[in-house]
């Protein structure tokens, strides 16, 4: 770091950029409520837009959240089933057993029969 400006007049200076570095962060917490990170700062802008998309999309995200609540439900249940079985219960490997992946093509056949889908019964999406 070269400068012809000497210690006398940079320590000031970099003792205010980091003064108004915390005082920036500590009026960011006071005005959203929100701890001051990189990660919060993307998520409250990213927010914003994500849920304007979803608006415009019908997405649900309450109806998500409870999906993904009941999932996580359904997982603590069934490792507590496991231990009282003295199983140990492995979730991604069960993901990609051919027999759960049999009975979720299955599920979507049924699904699509219900709707009266005219989609070909093709296995879209079976990468798994």
């Amino acid at each position: 770091f070269q400068t012809d400006l000497g210690w006398d007049v940079m320590e000031p200076v970099t003792y205010l950029v980091g003064l108004s570095g915390l005082i920036g962060g500590y009026t960011w917490f006071l005005y959203h409520n929100r701890e001051v990170s990189y990660r919060s700062a993307m998520n409250f802008t990213v927010s914003r837009r994500q849920s304007q998309l979803y608006e415009k999309a019908g997405f649900q995200v309450g109806r998500w959240e409870g999906l993904v609540e009941e999932g996580n439900r359904l997982r603590r249940e069934i490792m507590m089933v496991a231990e009282e079985y003295d199983v140990e219960w492995d979730e991604r490997k069960e993901e990609g057993d051919e027999k759960v992946a049999e009975e979720l093509r299955k599920a979507r056949r049924a699904k699509e029969g219900r709707e009266g889908g005219k989609k070909d019964n093709k296995e879209d999406g079976d990468e798994d």
